[in-house]
Parts: C-alpha cells; structure tokens; sequence
C-alpha cells in the first residue's frame, strides 16, 4: 500500500479571505499532488497536472462524505 505524507498544523482558525490555502501531498516520497482550499471549495491538482485540476463545492464534498465517508468519532 502506498505511504502518503501530508503535512498542515494549525493552532487557531485562518479565514480564508482572498488566499487560498495549499497543500502539498506526497506519496512514496514522491510529488503526489495538491489540493487547494478555497471559500468555494476544494480543487486537486495531480503532480506533474499542467493547470488541469478537479474541483468540487463544499456541498459536494459534504454529499460525497455522507455517502462514501467512513463515520467515526
């Protein structure tokens, strides 16, 4: 199975105004992407991807969740 290192650590709360917040992913030890936190959503961008990225609403992410998430507490 594939190792992934994702790194973010946050104390506080930052609003997202006119930034976007970007996190790098690495799989393996290697570029495996970034995903992107916006006010409108989430966007994945693939290593190596020229400008071409996913994106999906808050909305959507929460339906995508609920239906494939796993629930814990």
């Amino acid at each position: 199975m594939a190792k992934h290192e994702v790194g973010l650590q946050v104390e506080q709360e930052i609003p997202i105004l006119n930034r976007n917040i970007v996190v790098p992913v690495r799989r393996d030890g290697k570029a495996f992407g970034r995903l992107r936190v916006s006010k409108g959503g989430i966007d994945w961008m693939a290593a190596g991807a020229q400008k071409k990225h996913h994106h999906l609403t808050w909305d959507r992410v929460a339906e995508l969740l609920r239906e494939h998430g796993t629930e814990y507490d």
